[in-house]
């Protein structure tokens, strides 16, 4: 596999201020007391797939250039691309709604969560140049997802209907002659688990999902016989083991200990950086700070369940979009319905704070530092000159 240099890449989205916190951990500014994990923020994949669009850019000037839809999931990074003169071809960014007609001379960027296999299909009838930037850890769920088909083993998906990375694994999975479900919480992988072990509950279990949960002609009575699991990538680790143990349990309760090597296969798929994203922010959690901020895109996964470990933890977590969300009232998503909800008071006036942070694995570091600036003036109190900057106007 080629190596991509995201040396310049880092560099174009750095903070001085977020490599201070990232280098101690820790820092006091009056009566605030920030706190930053160890890992957080642009990952790997995000690094390789953004290295591989500026390497493209220089490689191929004067040609046009695509994104099938958004490169990764924070609208601060697509905005700059677009910028940058990459055009979209999908999403809220595209340029009106008929598709334009592409050939030979057009550039093509698959964003890193990957895309369906008939948007592939197309793109490659059309002729045009394809940069695939697909995460290696996204790719590693796919290539589970067809060992299962071809052993005859329906996918189970711990996932969000609908995502992108998702998207992509269900199209595989109807492009290989498989059958799917998708399962986005404990609670949904419970009517999954009754289902297989009672017959007479199998009836609720389309009511009990996503209208787009199963793939077509999904068979209840019949498609769940044999089941192996897999994860999207940026789904919370923690959930996606207890749904594995749940699954496994009635698997075993249908078909006993004799019977379930035969009928159910389960793959940990969780991205590395996800994971140590989720732990990282475990731990300052435990430190138990007054409020626990995560800085991400309104559809980044991994971020909003960076800001259930919160809750997981007793600590009031907020998942914001950049420092324009934070006032009087902070603008957050609400991890129950997903709307955009504004709550007041949360930020307490007066006597010592402290404040935990982490970002998503598409958060830039310089969105994050405004984040920090904006909330170190909500608490009446000023940064050291060196830090009060604001990086790149990204």
């Amino acid at each position: 596999m080629k190596t991509f240099d995201a040396t310049e890449v880092r560099r174009s989205y750095a903070d001085p201020l977020v490599e201070r916190l990232r280098e101690e951990g820790s820092l006091c500014v009056g009566r605030l007391s920030i706190l930053m994990p160890m890992n957080f923020g642009f990952c790997w994949g995000v690094d390789r797939a953004l290295a591989m669009v500026e390497e493209a850019r220089q490689e191929k000037q004067n040609r046009p250039m695509w994104l099938l839809s958004s490169i990764i999931h924070n609208p601060f990074v697509n905005k700059d691309l677009r910028e940058k003169g990459i055009r979209f071809l999908n999403g809220p960014l595209a340029e009106g709604n008929a598709q334009p007609a592409l050939g030979p001379d057009d550039v093509v960027f698959i964003p890193a969560f990957s895309a369906e296999v008939e948007e592939m299909a197309r793109l490659e009838e059309e002729g045009v140049t394809i940069v695939d930037t697909t995460c290696p850890w996204v790719i590693k769920p796919h290539k589970r997802t067809e060992k299962y088909i071809r052993e005859g083993f329906t996918v189970v998906i711990h996932g969000t209907v609908g995502h992108d990375e998702t998207r992509a694994t269900c199209s595989l999975v109807e492009a290989s002659g498989g059958k799917y479900v998708v399962v986005h919480d404990l609670e949904e992988a419970e009517s999954l688990a009754r289902a297989i072990e009672e017959s007479s509950s199998a009836k609720d279990l389309r009511a009990n999902l996503h209208a787009e949960a199963f793939s077509s002609s999904f068979d209840i009575q019949n498609d769940l016989t044999r089941i192996g699991i897999i994860n999207q990538t940026t789904m919370l680790a923690t959930e996606s083991r207890a749904i594995g143990d749940r699954l496994k349990a009635a698997i075993l309760c249908r078909d006993g200990e004799a019977g379930l090597e035969g009928a159910f296969r389960d793959f940990d798929t969780i991205c590395r950086a996800t994971q140590d994203n989720q732990d990282a922010a475990g731990k300052v959690v435990k430190e138990s700070p007054d409020v626990f901020v995560v800085v991400g895109g309104w559809d980044s996964s991994n971020t909003r369940n960076l800001a259930r470990v919160g809750d997981g933890g007793g600590v009031p977590a907020f998942h914001i979009e950049g420092p324009e969300c934070v006032d009087d009232a902070i603008r957050h998503r609400d991890r129950s319905s997903g709307e955009i909800i504004e709550t007041e008071n949360w930020l307490p006036p007066e006597g010592a704070i402290k404040v935990a942070f982490s970002a998503g694995a598409s958060t830039p570091d310089t969105i994050l530092g405004k984040v920090v600036r904006r909330i170190v003036e909500m608490a009446g109190e000023r940064l050291p000159s060196d830090l009060d900057g604001s990086g790149t106007s990204v």
